[in-house]
Parts: C-alpha cells; sequence; structure tokens
C-alpha cells in the first residue's frame, strides 16, 4: 500500500494575482489575499471523500513533484509582498517546509514564473 501523501500550501498575496500549479493541475489559487489548500495524493483516504468539484486537490504523487508560481502584482495596490509556503504532514508542527518562497513589492507589474521540485 503506497504512503498517504498529503500537504498544505499558505499563500500570502495582497496585491498579486497568483496562480499555482502542482504537476501540471491548476489548485485554484487566485491571489488578492490569504489562501490556504489541503493537497493530497490519490491514495489518501480523505482524497476519497472529496467532492468532484474539488478533485483537483488530489494533485500529490510518490517522489519528484512540481509547483510552478505564475504572479504579477496588481496596479496601484499597496502590498506587503507574496509568500508562499507548502508543507508536508510531517511539517506541519515544525519550523522546517518543503518550498518557502517570498519576494518583495514588485512595482513594475510583470508576470513572472517559477518552478521548483519537492520530493514526497
Amino acid at each position: 500500500m503506497e504512503k498517504e501523501l498529503m500537504c498544505v500550501i499558505n499563500v500570502m498575496a495582497y496585491g498579486y494575482s497568483v496562480k499555482v500549479f502542482i504537476n501540471s493541475v491548476d489548485i485554484r489559487i487566485k491571489g488578492g489575499k490569504s489562501e490556504s489548500a489541503r493537497l493530497f495524493g490519490k491514495e489518501h483516504s480523505m482524497a476519497q471523500q472529496l467532492p468532484e468539484d474539488m478533485k483537483y486537490l488530489v494533485c500529490l504523487k510518490a517522489g519528484e513533484n512540481e509547483i510552478i508560481l505564475e504572479y504579477q502584482r496588481m496596479k496601484d495596490d499597496d502590498s506587503t509582498g507574496l509568500t508562499v509556503e507548502l508543507k508536508s504532514e510531517e511539517q506541519f508542527t515544525s519550523e522546517e517546509s518543503l518550498i518557502s518562497f517570498s519576494e518583495d513589492p514588485d512595482k513594475n507589474g510583470e508576470t513572472k514564473s517559477i518552478t521548483k521540485k519537492f520530493n514526497l
């Protein structure tokens, strides 16, 4: 039996529009506010209970995973910066994380993209 995979992503994106893809799946983070989502592997017992319109949260796999962040500063918006953190279930009570990203407010409003790998 495969390990039950679960992670939580926290995004603080006041003043930013954001898209987050995990293993090419859009996890429907939009930005402009604080958002969190619990993500699962297909073997997780909670993944089996999700309603159809939330199945996109089943995006994790054992081994190497990929996260893509696309973000842009919204015009005329006071922002404190962008922060993204991804923690595995084992890291919930520690300071460790799989991915930790932050960017100070960007004045030019260009769309930026970063790609990172993480292992579960």
